[in-house]
């Protein structure tokens, strides 16, 4: 097992689309900050704080996209079976695939936010203070939180593409997939409020929980969705082994 994680964590730091992904969200970041800073009447530097700048949607974006090639491309060029050669069972190979995009998105997200405090120290010294109140705490509390929401609804989506890419064999499908999907969650949110509204066992659908990082942002959203916070991460860690489970059922029976 140790042998696959090493193997992918290579493969994926090998990839030259890695470093320029990243360094194209290390511009998104510094660049929001800045111009946070030029015009923070407009661009409001606390609430950007917040959202690391920008980076956190880009992250996203970015894991799905590598979700989705880590698995089916395996089938699309063939490698599957090279690996399989080496008495690897499927499941160790799937495994070793969460594993791997595991590691990959907590570092993604430790770094910029360790990126993001490098911003607020540079560019805004005294324009506010991790310390200031905020939603009931303190704003470095509501920061933590925050991104540890975003963490969690993004795998949550993962477990989806990590499926989806298990019925695959063409990696470009995976990601267009996975990302339509990305933004359609954000489309059919007011149906799905008014859905569980309506109905209130619906509030238990894996959509409902999306809601996790607004939830934390305007409690108020909780009449919304009709669950409390560790509902919502309750629900999303549940749905997550779910449909990872099915996804590795899937992988296991798949056709090399």
């Amino acid at each position: 097992m140790f042998t696959l994680i090493r193997q992918e964590l290579y493969k994926l730091i090998k990839k030259t689309s890695t470093w320029i992904c990243l360094l194209l969200v290390l511009i998104i970041n510094i660049g929001l900050s800045i111009v946070s800073h030029a015009m923070p009447e407009h661009f409001l530097p606390k609430e950007l704080f917040v959202a690391d700048y920008g980076a956190n949607t880009f992250i996203s974006l970015i894991l799905i996209s590598t979700t989705a090639s880590i698995v089916a491309s395996e089938f699309e060029y063939g490698t599957i079976r090279n690996i399989l050669f080496q008495s690897y069972s499927r499941q160790r190979i799937l495994i070793s695939k969460w594993i791997t995009i595991l590691i990959y998105s907590v570092s993604m997200y430790i770094f910029f936010a360790i990126f993001t405090f490098l911003d607020k120290l540079v560019l805004f010294p005294n324009k506010f203070s991790l310390t200031d109140k905020v939603q009931g705490g303190r704003l470095w509390q509501y920061w933590l939180q925050t991104n540890w929401a975003d963490l969690l609804t993004t795998w949550l989506i993962l477990s989806v593409v990590f499926l989806i890419a298990a019925l695959l064999k063409k990696g470009s499908t995976a990601i267009i997939v996975g990302i339509v999907g990305y933004f359609a969650v954000a489309l059919i949110g007011p149906f799905m409020n008014f859905v569980v509204s309506k109905w209130h066992f619906m509030k238990w659908n894996p959509l409902n929980f999306m809601n996790y990082t607004d939830q934390i942002a305007n409690h108020t959203v909780s009449h919304t969705t009709l669950l409390s916070l560790n509902e919502m991460v309750l629900g999303n860690i549940v749905y997550i082994i779910i449909f990872l489970a099915i996804g590795l059922l899937i992988f296991s029976n798949k056709e090399v």
